[in-house]
């Protein structure tokens, strides 16, 4: 009797895990489906869209019946939402004409609202979307929420809001730089920088504030921004730097004064130069490889002799090479008391120069 009822149990348990599995089966193919679907109404969605930017940029699209038809695709949210994807990304694409174009479909359609309703969202890539959004579209009014978000602990939507804020005002947009203390990625930085199109007269003022920041990646921009528009007057302020504590700055600070250099920069690298680390010596010599000043010669042939590191050596040899030293190089390298490592460094060095 116990084995009949061990036997009744065991084919009901096999009879619930096939159930199991015959569910996860339909589960898993009815999440298929509706994945190529949406896959699917996704790339036809892109068509529509695609060609109603066209039409709308080239002024063929007269066509009243055709709009309507637009206009039942727009009750679908996903639509929508594909819809305004498709025109922040075609706005980086065009300028005049046709960037108004594009500018008026979102208004058209009353996509503002969509904007709107993610920059009011909590989840941080649907608020950074929708600055992105209304940045994109220069919805000027959206600038006072988009200004609130800079202090958000969130890098998606700090970062967007500080993007959105140099596209509507420019240099002046750059004003959360004087409290800002959070990091500020290389990346970002690029996005920034190339949004700035213009200085201000009398912006001195602020480059000295964002120079002397306790925020390293603020410092790092600046130079950056002074490199970018060779800003002659800060020279004296960013040679103040080689003494920062933060190496990254330190190098950053080598490479603007080899951008903004004067009749004493190559003076003044000889002259810090062993008081410096060993990543910001290679920068100077980079500088130095750029500069390709017949004044550093003779302390470039006393790095290639003396110096302890051998990475030092061989940008010192790589220097000299630049500089035309191909004879010098080749005479000590064929000198009796010339030890290995230094011939090795030589040949390494001549033979860049042929590659």
């Amino acid at each position: 009797m116990s084995q009949h009822i061990v036997l009744h149990e065991l084919i009901l348990a096999i009879i619930a895990v096939l159930v199991l599995v015959l569910l996860l089966i339909i589960a898993v193919l009815g999440y298929s489906f509706y994945s190529y679907r949406i896959l699917h109404n996704r790339h036809s969605w892109r068509q529509i869209i695609e060609y109603k930017i066209i039409e709308t940029i080239v002024g063929t699209d007269k066509n009243t019946e055709h709009d309507q038809e637009f206009g039942k695709y727009l009750k679908e949210p996903s639509f929508r939402a594909l819809f305004l994807d498709v025109l922040v990304a075609s706005d980086r694409k065009f300028s005049g004409a046709a960037k108004k174009a594009i500018n008026g479909l979102f208004y058209q359609f009353k996509l503002e609202d969509e904007a709107w309703r993610k920059l009011r969202q909590r989840k941080a890539y649907l608020v950074a979307g929708g600055i992105q959004e209304l940045a994109a579209m220069n919805v000027e009014a959206a600038i006072p929420e988009i200004k609130a978000k800079l202090n958000d602990d969130r890098t998606a939507v700090y970062q967007e809001a500080q993007y959105a804020m140099v596209s509507f005002q420019g240099y002046e947009g750059l004003g959360f730089l004087e409290h800002f203390d959070k990091p500020l990625s290389d990346w970002q930085q690029l996005r920034l920088l190339y949004s700035i199109h213009h200085i201000p007269e009398l912006s001195d003022v602020q480059f000295y504030s964002w120079l002397k920041s306790t925020n390293d990646y603020v410092v790092i921009f600046t130079l950056r921004l002074i490199r970018k528009f060779r800003l002659m007057p800060m020279y004296a302020a960013v040679h103040d730097l080689l003494d920062h504590p933060a190496i990254p700055v330190r190098v950053q600070a080598i490479r603007t004064l080899q951008a903004i250099e004067n009749n004493t920069t190559i003076r003044q690298f000889i002259t810090c130069f062993d008081q410096q680390p060993i990543e910001v010596q290679l920068e100077i010599l980079k500088s130095m490889k750029v500069a390709r000043s017949r004044e550093s010669e003779d302390f470039l042939k006393k790095q290639l002799w003396n110096h302890a590191e051998v990475s030092i050596k061989i940008s010192a040899a790589e220097v000299l090479v630049v500089l035309g030293e191909v004879d010098y190089l080749h005479e000590i390298s064929r000198t009796a008391d010339t030890y290995d490592q230094l011939i090795q460094i030589i040949k390494h060095a001549l033979q860049e120069k042929k590659c």
